[in-house]
């Protein structure tokens, strides 16, 4: 366990030095890490031979339109805006799903939510509620029954201590008061010599 430091019971320079390390295996295996170069790899070669296959077409495309076919750019703009419909097509499907998802999600919070933070709220309202009775019933136990009982065990206890007071005061009560005390004096002086 580290002592406290200035900085706090222990600072991160004490942590580094005392922790030991989760694990000291590699994240990656060797064999995934030569698995994972060898497929960057051919994705690589792959994209640079369809591009310098397209790049090929290009350049050879005016030969082909010089010798009365169709060059090979009106051809890839065709290609081109064929695929773009595709997309756009399959955009405004994938909008479509997701405005239906949004209404069933909006159906279900309707359905399932909203019912459940009615009952939260009513029960909140109903803590409330209680809270307020019982505040209301230690406020009215404390006016009507505590603080008048708090004032005649307070009167009575003054009054108890003036008749003490007053008892105090009779001539018979000192010499009761000295005979007991002599007798204490007596039976202590007897267990002592015992």
């Amino acid at each position: 366990m580290t002592e406290p430091t200035a900085e706090g019971p222990s600072s991160p320079r004490d942590t580094k030095m005392t922790q030991a390390p989760l694990s000291t295996k590699p994240l990656v295996s060797q064999r995934t890490r030569r698995s994972t170069a060898i497929i960057s790899a051919i994705v690589t070669l792959v994209v640079i031979a369809v591009l310098v296959g397209i790049g090929y077409v290009m350049y050879k495309s005016y030969d082909w339109a010089a010798a009365g076919s169709t060059p090979g750019t009106v051809r890839v703009r065709d290609i081109a805006i064929v695929i773009m419909a595709l997309e756009t097509l399959l955009v405004m499907l994938l909008v479509l799903i997701i405005v239906v998802l949004v209404v069933v999600v909006i159906v279900l919070i309707y359905d399932r939510v909203i019912p459940v933070l009615e009952q939260l709220n009513r029960a909140i309202n109903s803590v409330a509620d209680a809270t307020h009775t019982a505040r209301g019933t230690a406020a009215f136990v404390s006016e009507k029954l505590v603080n008048p009982v708090i004032e005649v065990s307070s009167y009575a206890a003054g009054v108890a201590r003036i008749a003490r007071e007053l008892a105090d005061l009779w001539p018979w009560r000192k010499r009761n008061g000295a005979t007991q005390e002599s007798a204490t004096q007596e039976s202590a002086s007897q267990s002592e010599r015992e």
